[in-house]
């Protein structure tokens, strides 16, 4: 039997509850993990209130969590470099059940971890710093001496992104509220706007000297998107991968072709497009980022709340009450 902490019917934080369900068997091509961390994602507070997009809500009772880490219990046929015992950290589609003792996980989206890594640290990472590093290096086509603006840089994506973009010799502009200016310098940004005090737009063009920056990630939308084209320098990309102020504002014409001359591009990023269309270079690019983990490189900042106390964990994340990632530890 397994444990796991169930969305039974949407509403607040506190519907979620505990239940045992039977555990699941690997099939060709899976493993099955047994589960010691999961981590919080804001997907998983969208579905818990019932605000996922049309046709992408899934059937309640639902068990949460896109990824996590633990020990790999059962391997199917054809699975090539995994074995029973190995540490492991996945990343999984919707009802991969994070929220839960166990997982059963394509191998292509599994990776080792060394022994000296946390389970709690190594569930944070593959959204998050995955994310962050396919869109700089595959989406950006981030090259040292380049410039980017990230914004919400105090959160789990954000904080991933400022570290690899100083890994990979960028200029670092964060955008962050005012309360976690000292988070992202912390973290490594080279210069930090408060965006409650500041105005973003008028701060990258003294920052850069009017040329603007190479690469925008938004996870914002809503007007801040003509900021970013506003900030952009010539064969700048901006790179969208959330709506936390709703979709994009503004038109091709009012917007981007008033940019024409600066031959700009507006990329979106769901890292599920990458999962589904390029699995093989999408391994290696999870196996990348726990390289870097593993090289000191990439630091998660975490806060760790056994698994019961997921409800408290939606709540502190939809206040915006942390930096960094949420993990959930499973015992």
């Amino acid at each position: 039997m397994s444990i796991a902490i169930s969305i039974p019917a949407t509403g607040a934080h506190d519907v979620l509850e505990r239940i045992d369900l039977e555990t699941a068997q690997p099939d060709r091509g899976e493993v099955l993990v047994r589960n010691h961390a999961g981590a919080v994602n804001f997907i998983d507070t969208i579905i818990r209130r019932g605000e996922m997009p049309e046709g992408m809500m899934p059937a309640l009772p639902h068990v949460p969590g896109v990824e996590g880490a633990g020990i790999v219990e059962a391997v199917g046929a054809d699975v090539d470099g995994l074995a029973v015992g190995d540490r492991v950290a996945w990343i999984g589609p919707i009802g991969a059940g994070g929220y839960g003792s166990h997982s059963v996980i394509g191998a292509s989206y599994v990776a080792a971890i060394g022994d000296e890594v946390a389970f709690t640290t190594a569930a944070a990472m593959p959204v998050n710093a995955l994310t962050a590093w396919h869109m700089l290096v595959n989406l950006g086509r981030a090259e040292a001496g380049d410039s980017v603006l990230i914004h919400a840089a105090a959160g789990g994506v954000g904080t991933m992104a400022v570290q690899i973009a100083k890994h990979l010799g960028l200029e670092v502009i964060a955008s962050v509220s005012t309360d976690k200016v000292a988070y992202a310098r912390e973290q490594g940004a080279d210069h930090v706007i408060d965006y409650r005090s500041e105005d973003i737009v008028a701060r990258v063009a003294e920052i850069t000297g009017g040329r603007g920056v190479d690469i925008t990630l938004n996870p914002v939308s809503g007007e801040s998107v003509k900021g970013d084209l506003e900030s952009l320098a010539p064969l700048g990309t901006a790179v969208i991968f959330g709506f936390l102020a709703g979709p994009p504002q503004g038109s091709f014409e009012e917007d981007l072709a008033r940019h024409f001359q600066k031959s700009i591009a507006v990329r979106v990023s769901d890292i599920y497009t990458y999962f589904g269309a390029k699995p093989t270079a999408f391994h290696a690019d999870l196996q990348k980022v726990f390289d870097l983990l593993g090289e000191g490189v990439l630091r998660p900042t975490l806060t760790v709340l056994p698994l019961e106390e997921a409800g408290e964990a939606h709540r502190r994340l939809e206040a915006g009450e942390t930096v960094g990632k949420l993990v959930l530890s499973i015992a």
